[in-house]
């Protein structure tokens, strides 16, 4: 299948955390595609397009990003690591 004809589907699966939204395409063993900070699950479209007819890509919206929901009041800052 052509990266023209690819079904690309949004998801939605509600969890403890919030409603997390992901993309989804083609059948088979599963490749997950996961984003940086401030990015979404759009950053990999082409990549879902172009590897489905071998794989069932699946692309994750982390916690407050995308079309993924969080409560107001809910914490997702970025933790700074610690310098040994």
């Amino acid at each position: 299948m052509s990266s023209q004809q690819t079904a690309i589907t949004t998801h939605h699966v509600e969890t403890p955390l919030g409603r997390i939204s992901y993309a989804s395409a083609g059948f088979g063993p599963v490749a997950l595609f996961v984003h940086g900070v401030v990015l979404n699950k759009h950053l990999w479209r082409y990549q879902l397009a172009e590897l489905s007819d071998i794989r069932r890509c699946i692309a994750v919206d982390l916690l407050a990003h995308g079309d993924t929901e969080i409560t107001p009041d809910q914490d997702v800052s970025v933790t700074p690591t610690q310098k040994c």
